[in-house]
This record gives structure tokens, C-alpha cells and sequence, in this order.
């Protein structure tokens, strides 16, 4: 097992001291408030290979009911969300796939929730990131895009079944720069069926060259139901092997630290102040506010994820509905599991008084069976502040975070 992909789908499971935009620390608020949004778009230009989140082809007038329907559903969440916010993330899908008009529209509409330190963050695909794009995006606000590079090798880039290439990534970056946008981020995707480490190696020096704020690196995960899931099952593609994988991703901590970004979870790397504040929200824990069509939700001990239907959603709405959606409510140890596991996926782990205050007990004694057997094997470190995995077992923390969730 190893560091995988986004463990945030549309989007998680998922701060309470004060923190600039891009800070490690948590976010203060009120009870039964929110200081994150993410808004769902589901509309790309083409479904990738890979993907299993919530998204279907991009057309007009499918986007017009969309918008119809979020708005409404943005107005009545808003009771739950602080003002300003500490960040309000757009993604998908494809935001950027939208036409540009109904993109401003969308931008405005959150625009109002947004302060000077918010961290206004949107998720673009190279190829859709024309100067209209770019200058909406300007117009509205936007202080930090994420665009999904995946790699800079032409053939990896068609065994995911992306619609960019690598210099269209390039052309979108330096447009974000000139419309005013610095704040920059690249995913990245090891792992791809035929990559090598030198192909790997290529890729994170032809994004490190572009001089990102931030960088994300995550392992390719073959999900059931994606078409490149049923070409390893018939045996068209296979699997990098484990031990190249873990190459790639020590390579990553290292091309990422020689660059002058800091290691910060498992998989993501940031300059200073240039953490992602939607993701620490996730990681520490904290309430968030999900709107769209497959978007989760996660505010007083509830989470609740709207069903990924556009066609309900669009017509629950229509009829001053909130949308159909999927509940669930974690208390007690599997709470504590929960908050513990997101928590030692930060390179710094879970800081022990504050997670006793939070939940009434030390992470230490509550999972001592866990803890216990992974600290005599050095894989995980306990001091008298914080838990936090070792750095030689971040490669196989997907393991030790499940060992974790079966003792609860």
C-alpha cells in the first residue's frame, strides 16, 4: 500500500485557533459554522481513463440547469458558513470547462464569502485555461488555481486519457501569471501504466520548472468501473511495480525539498505560507460545506453527501428542495479513528492536547494496540506532544491508517 490519490472525492471525508491563508494551523469557528466551501462542478471535456469522481460530458444547456440549481442551494447553505471564509474551493469535474459567462456567474455568486486572506482556489485542466478563462477567473477574485498536469510525457498523457498536453500546461500558466493569479499548484501521477522513473523523473522537473507554489504527487489508483481499471483486469496494462513506485515517490520528497517546497502530507508539497487551506480543513478534521450534485458536507458531527445525480439534483432544487443525499454520524472511537487517521497524514501528525480536548481522550491510550505495534517497529513516532508517522513509513501509510480504522 502506499500514498495514493486524492482521498478528498467530491469531495472528502473529511480548523480551532486563528491562521493566515496558507497556514499549518486550524481555523477558528463558531459552533455549527463552517470556514470551508467546495463547490462541485460535474462537467469535464472528456471523462480521463482514471477518474471515478462524480462528472459527465460539458453541454450548454446542461451547465445552464446546473447553475440554476447550485445557486439556490449555495443561498440556503450559507447560514452554515463563516464570513469570510477561510477558503472556498472550486472543483470537479472541470470548473473551467464552463463557458465563461456561466463561469463568472458561478465565481460571483461565491465572490461575496470571500475576504482578503480567503484562499479562492479553483481546479482547471490546461486545455481549457483560455485568456477569457484566465481573465474571469482574475475578474472574480480567484487567488489560487490547481491545475491537473498528471505528467509531461505525451504517451502517459494518453494512457490517462487526458485532453492537454504538456505545453498547453506551460501556456496555462504563464496566462494565470499575466491575468494577475501567482499562487499556482500541479498535480502530478506516478504509478501510470508503460511511466518509468526517468519518464517520472522528466515530469517533476518540467513542473518544478514552471516554479509552482504547490505540487501534488499522488500514486495512480486503478478504481472499479474506470476504463483504465478494465484494462488491467483483461491484462491490456499493467501496474508499476511497487518497488519503482516507492523510487518515484522518494524522488518526489526530493525534487520537491531541492526546489524549496516543503513536505507537508503524504502526498503534497508547498512553499512557505502556500499550504492548501481547503485540504488542512479535511486533514484537521474541521467542519466544511460541500454544494453540487455528489458533494459532501461535514458540520456538527454529521456528514451528509448529496447524491451524484445531476438530473435529481437539478430537479430537487427546481422544486425548493434540498437535494437528495446520503447521511451518516460518527461518534464516539470511530470518530476518534477517523480524526486520527486524516491527522497522521500531515507530515507534523496529530498534536495530542489538542486532540484530547477535541475528543476527550489521547490518541496514545485510546489505540494503544496500533500505535504500540507500529512505534516498536519505528514506523510511527510518539513524543510527548504529537503522533506522527515516521518518514521511511510515509510510502506504506496506507496500511498503518487502515490498521488504525480496524481497531476502532
Amino acid at each position: 500500500m502506499r500514498p495514493a490519490r486524492k482521498n478528498i472525492s467530491t469531495r472528502p471525508p473529511a480548523e480551532t485557533v486563528k491562521a493566515k491563508s496558507g497556514d499549518s494551523a486550524a481555523v477558528e469557528t463558531p459552533p455549527g459554522k463552517a470556514a470551508a466551501l467546495y463547490v462541485h462542478v460535474p462537467f469535464c471535456v472528456r471523462k480521463c481513463r482514471y477518474c471515478d469522481f462524480y462528472s459527465r460530458p460539458y453541454a450548454d444547456a446542461a451547465a445552464r440547469q446546473y447553475l440554476g440549481a447550485v445557486l439556490p442551494e449555495l443561498h440556503r447553505q450559507r447560514r452554515h458558513l463563516t464570513h469570510p471564509l477561510a477558503s472556498a474551493y472550486i472543483g470537479g469535474g472541470t470548473p473551467t470547462s464552463l463557458d465563461p459567462e456561466l463561469l463568472h456567474e458561478l465565481l460571483s455568486a461565491v465572490r461575496p464569502l470571500v475576504g482578503e486572506a480567503t484562499e479562492f482556489s479553483v481546479e482547471a485542466n490546461p486545455c481549457t485555461l483560455t485568456p477569457p478563462i484566465a481573465d474571469a477567473l482574475a475578474a472574480c477574485g480567484v487567488n489560487r488555481v490547481t491545475l491537473g498536469a498528471q505528467s509531461f510525457e505525451a504517451a502517459e498523457l494518453e494512457t490517462l486519457g487526458r485532453s492537454h498536453t504538456a505545453d498547453e500546461t506551460a501556456t496555462a500558466t504563464r496566462r494565470l501569471r499575466r491575468a494577475g493569479i501567482g499562487s499556482l499548484g500541479l498535480d502530478l501521477i506516478y504509478g501510470i501504466p508503460g511511466q518509468t522513473v526517468e519518464s517520472w523523473g522528466r515530469s517533476l522537473a518540467a513542473a518544478l520548472a514552471l516554479r509552482p507554489a504547490h505540487l501534488s504527487c499522488y500514486a495512480l489508483s486503478f478504481e472499479p468501473g474506470t476504463p483504465l481499471e478494465a484494462d488491467l483486469r483483461a491484462g491490456r496494462v499493467r501496474e508499476m511495480d511497487e518497488a519503482e513506485q516507492h523510487t518515484c515517490y522518494a524522488a518526489a520528497i526530493e525534487a520537491a525539498a531541492s526546489a524549496g517546497l516543503e513536505h507537508y502530507e503524504l502526498s503534497n508539497f508547498a512553499r512557505p505560507g502556500r499550504r492548501c487551506v481547503q485540504n488542512l480543513a479535511y486533514w484537521h478534521n474541521q467542519a466544511y460545506v460541500g454544494v453540487g450534485p455528489g458533494a459532501a458536507s461535514f458540520l456538527n458531527g454529521r456528514r451528509w453527501t448529496n447524491r451524484p445525480d445531476l438530473a435529481a439534483y437539478v430537479a430537487a432544487l427546481g422544486n425548493g428542495r434540498l437535494p437528495p443525499a446520503e447521511s451518516e454520524r460518527l461518534t464516539g472511537r470511530s470518530a476518534m479513528a477517523e480524526a486520527l487517521m486524516l491527522a497522521l497524514r500531515l507530515i507534523e501528525g496529530a498534536d495530542r492536547r489538542a486532540f484530547a480536548a477535541r475528543y476527550g481522550g489521547d490518541p496514545v491510550q485510546a489505540f494503544p494496540l496500533c500505535l504500540a505495534r507500529y512505534a516498536d517497529l519505528g514506523a510511527v513516532i510518539i513524543t510527548s506532544s504529537h503522533v506522527r508517522l515516521a518518514p521511511e513509513a510515509l510510502f506504506v501509510a496506507d496500511t498503518i491508517l487502515a490498521d488504525l480504522l480496524a481497531e476502532a
